[in-house]
Order: C-alpha cells, then sequence, then structure tokens
C-alpha cells in the first residue's frame, strides 16, 4: 500500500479504531513515531519498556497494533518476547517489531507478525499500521 493510499483510508476510519501501542526504550525514538502516528489520526500509547506495555494492555482494550523495537535495556524482555507474549495473550493485535540493530530470522517472529529496518521512511511505518488495520477489518 502507498502513503497516499494509506493516508486516504484513513479518512475512512473513525480514530477509535486506530488505537497504537508504541515500546521503545529509547525518548527520542519513542516521541518520534508517536508523533507520525498521532499525526495520521491514529490514537497512540507509549511504554518504554516491555512490562509498561503489557500493562497497558491489560488495561486497554483499543490496542489493535503494537509496534515495538527490540533491543531495549528497560526490563526483562526484549522485543521478540514482547511479541511472542503478546501474540499469545492478545492473538487479534497486529505486531509491527522495528530495529536497527538486529535483524530476526521468520521463526523470530510470531505469525502474522512483520518487520521493518530502522531508519524508514514515516509513510512506511504509517503505511503498514494501516495496512494492519485493514486487514482486520477486512478492508477499509
Amino acid at each position: 500500500m502507498t502513503a497516499p493510499a494509506a493516508l486516504n483510508q484513513r479518512a475512512k476510519l473513525a480514530l477509535h479504531q486506530l488505537g497504537v501501542l508504541i515500546v521503545d526504550d529509547d525518548a527520542v525514538q519513542l516521541m518520534d513515531m508517536a508523533q507520525m502516528l498521532g499525526d495520521s489520526g491514529m490514537v497512540v500509547f507509549e511504554a518504554r519498556s516491555a512490562g509498561e506495555a503489557l500493562g497497558v494492555l491489560g488495561t486497554r482494550t483499543d490496542v489493535r497494533v503494537m509496534i515495538t523495537d527490540v533491543d531495549m535495556c528497560r526490563g526483562d524482555l526484549n522485543g521478540h518476547q514482547l511479541a511472542k507474549a503478546v501474540s499469545a495473550r492478545w492473538p487479534e493485535i497486529s505486531l509491527l517489531i522495528v530495529s536497527g540493530q538486529s535483524y530476526p530470522k521468520a521463526a523470530d517472529l510470531p505469525e502474522g507478525a512483520r518487520f521493518m529496518a530502522k531508519p524508514y521512511a514515516p509513510s512506511m511505518l504509517t503505511a503498514n499500521v494501516f495496512d494492519f488495520v485493514s486487514q482486520q477489518s477486512g478492508g477499509i
């Protein structure tokens, strides 16, 4: 899906349909991703560790997509472990795993999860999230 197509589809979605949880221990990366997605009309939740992310998911029912960095210094779980835990407990949540240092093998990713290498174009981040939501709802 191209970025303009994703942005045109945004107008067809209610904002409450686009809850996105971003997990990254780098405050600048977290802020940049949150701003990009928020500017696209998504409801953004932020966590700086896997533990914080699990806490958010335990209290929110409107998260449809989780984006997690792989290499996180905070907490006991890395992004791959977090993604597997979320996939097992909340299989309806789509997973986008990002990293500029680690490149996973297919076996490292839960079923249906995607990987995106950093750095990436902001439009690719947004397009991936809209594509997940489109798949979840059977089209936009």
